[in-house]
């Protein structure tokens, strides 16, 4: 017998079909007796709740190979078969099959839904006869089974997968190791140039142009510039090795060429900075400079100490060139000592050179000193002289320009004019005479400066003078009066003649009255607010027929702006008063009448 379910082979005493767990229907054709059934029901119980457990076993797989597959599902070959029932010999029986609805509906089996549902089992809910009472057989075991099985599976799929992946790296570390880019490449690193050129020219095709070695090779030369920069490889060592390299295919790809001229220019760099040294320590400064110029400054272990070097070098050309002005300074040769300094600032090497700039303007300092040394000495020249030559030595506007100008300013304005100098608005030329120097005095002295001229008076011609405009720029004249020793002839022991300075038509001082026996007069006169200045020697009396010639020594006039002090308030010497009170007492007594005489003899 066959299940009409399933077509399954079914046993003659089975209930259910051991496959599907479909009921068997029998043929009604014998009908059962009541008492059988009742007798039969616990045996048919007890084998049905045993049946349903294998046939739940049975679904159970089932369920468990539709989860496996459930896309597609096995082809039933019986179910044709179900959907044409035959027709049963038996149907003429009055008896009615209670199970036929399901029977003559073939073209659907209800249990294929539930097989691909596994979640459910459909017999537990259709067969009243699964377990005792009604009740729906435990699911536990089988659950538990199952969380077993998958657990197994995912313990059992990592182990798989890592065997799987040890035997892809052994395979791939095996397919490199015999790979022949990675052994020319090896070769390279482990400096076995013969052994990579061997492999290249075995293996063109897979090694022509390939990036993976020409990269290699440019890791070679680049490791040869690095220890040849921080000198764990010294020059000879590093172009060996750089040859070397360069018989390697595709070395032509790299910076080889670039890094080998690069080493050679260090190297001349490194010899540069040497030859500088060397010149250095002779004291050749610009040579020495010229070669650490040619230090390069890519050249980092050489390049700042050259340019240290350079600085020394400098230092030493600075010294020279102030050492030399010092000298010349010393010796008063102030013109040479600036000069020589500006020349070394027109030297490429101190251009602009603040040391020597410094010089230049303590120099100058100096020499403005000097110049009022020379004032303060009276040697006006050689003070306006001596400033006026070293400004024409800087440039208009300069600094020492201005300081060298303002002093000059300043000592015209306090440097008196000469009387030998003075442009006279008139003169009697002929009594009064310039460049008198070499003259003496009847003391003695002698007078040489260039500033010495004479005045001459006789009874013959009483005066002699000299006129000047000064138009109120002066506030000061002065100077020295002594009487002039004649070897020609003697000043006659009357002879009176006495010195006068006029002012406007005012006299502003009359010296004492001078005889052949005066002392030498210092005189300063202020002449302030005079437009016309008048100096003059006037004849006083004298008996004989030669006359008195009177020497001006240092005469000198004052503008108001100098520092010179004012002199004191004119006032005619007394002396000079003396004498004059004299004289005029003289002339008195000799005018009066002889009664007159008499009396004031008696009287004395």
């Amino acid at each position: 017998m066959f299940c009409e379910n399933c077509g399954a082979k079914i046993a003659d005493n089975d209930m259910f079909c051991q496959n599907c767990g479909k009921r068997v229907e029998f043929p009604a054709t014998q009908p059962i007796p009541e008492q059988n059934v009742s007798q039969a029901e616990p045996e048919a119980s007890a084998q049905n709740s045993e049946q349903a457990a294998q046939a739940e076993t049975v679904a159970a797989q089932q369920t468990a190979a539709a989860v496996a597959e459930p896309q597609q599902p096995q082809a039933n070959p019986y179910t044709q078969q179900a959907q044409q029932p035959q027709v049963n010999p038996y149907s003429q029986q009055p008896q009615q099959n209670p199970y036929a609805q399901q029977i003559q509906q073939p073209q659907q089996n209800p249990y294929a839904q539930q097989i691909q549902q596994p979640q459910q089992n459909p017999y537990l809910q259709q067969n009243p006869y699964a377990m005792p009472n009604g009740q729906q057989m435990a699911q536990q075991p089988k659950k538990s089974n199952f969380k077993i099985n998958k657990k197994m599976i995912i313990i059992g799929s990592v182990v798989l997968a890592v065997i799987i992946a040890a035997v892809i790296v052994i395979c791939i570390l095996v397919s490199n190791a015999n790979n022949p880019v990675n052994k020319m490449i090896n070769a390279i690193n482990n400096g076995e140039y013969k052994t990579a050129n061997e492999l290249y020219y075995d293996n063109y095709k897979a090694l022509s142009d390939n990036k993976a070695v020409i990269d290699a090779i440019q890791a070679q030369v680049d490791a040869v510039r690095k220890a040849y920069d921080d000198g764990s490889m010294d020059y000879d060592t590093a172009m060996d090795k750089l040859d070397d390299i360069s018989d390697l295919p595709m070395s032509y790809e790299t910076s080889l060429s670039e890094v080998r001229s690069e080493i050679r220019e260090l190297k001349s760099s490194a010899d540069y900075l040497k030859q500088g040294d060397e010149y250095l320590k002779k004291k050749e400064y610009s040579n020495a400079i010229y070669y650490y110029d040619e230090v390069l400054e890519k050249d980092t272990a050489n390049y700042k100490k050259a340019q240290e070097q350079r600085a020394k070098a400098i230092d030493g050309i600075r010294q020279e060139y102030l050492d030399e002005a010092k000298e010349e300074f010393d010796n008063g040769e102030y013109k040479y000592a600036i000069s020589d300094l500006q020349n070394a600032l027109d030297d490429n090497y101190l251009t602009n050179d603040e040391k020597i700039n410094a010089q230049i303007a303590t120099y100058v300092d100096e020499i403005i000193k000097k110049s009022d040394e020379y004032f303060n000495n009276k040697d006006y020249e050689n003070a306006v002289n001596l400033i006026d030559n070293i400004k024409s030595m800087f440039d208009e506007g300069s600094d020492n320009y201005t300081k060298l100008n303002a002093q000059l300013e300043k000592l015209n304005k306090e440097i008196p004019v000469k009387l030998q100098d003075i442009s006279f608005s008139s003169s009697n030329s002929d009594y009064f005479y310039r460049y008198q120097s070499g003259s003496k005095d009847i003391s003695g002295n002698e007078y040489n400066s260039d500033n010495v001229c004479t005045m001459s008076v006789s009874k013959y011609h009483e005066n002699a003078y000299a006129e000047m405009y000064v138009n109120k720029g002066y506030k000061k004249i002065k100077g020295i009066i002594a009487v002039k020793d004649n070897n020609y002839s003697s000043i006659s022991s009357d002879t009176r003649a006495y010195f006068e300075v006029v002012g406007d038509k005012k006299t502003l001082y009359k010296s004492e009255v001078l005889t052949n026996k005066s002392e030498p007069i210092n005189f300063a006169v202020n002449i302030k607010d005079v437009d016309t200045l008048t100096i003059k020697l006037v004849y006083s009396k004298g008996s004989g027929s030669s006359g008195m010639d009177v020497i001006l020594s240092d005469v000198e006039i004052y503008s108001v702006d100098s520092s010179e002090p004012d002199a004191p308030a004119n006032e005619t010497s007394e002396v000079s008063k003396v004498e004059s009170s004299k004289e005029e007492s003289s002339k008195a007594e000799s005018s009066k009448p002889e009664s007159s005489k008499a009396e004031s003899s008696k009287a004395a």
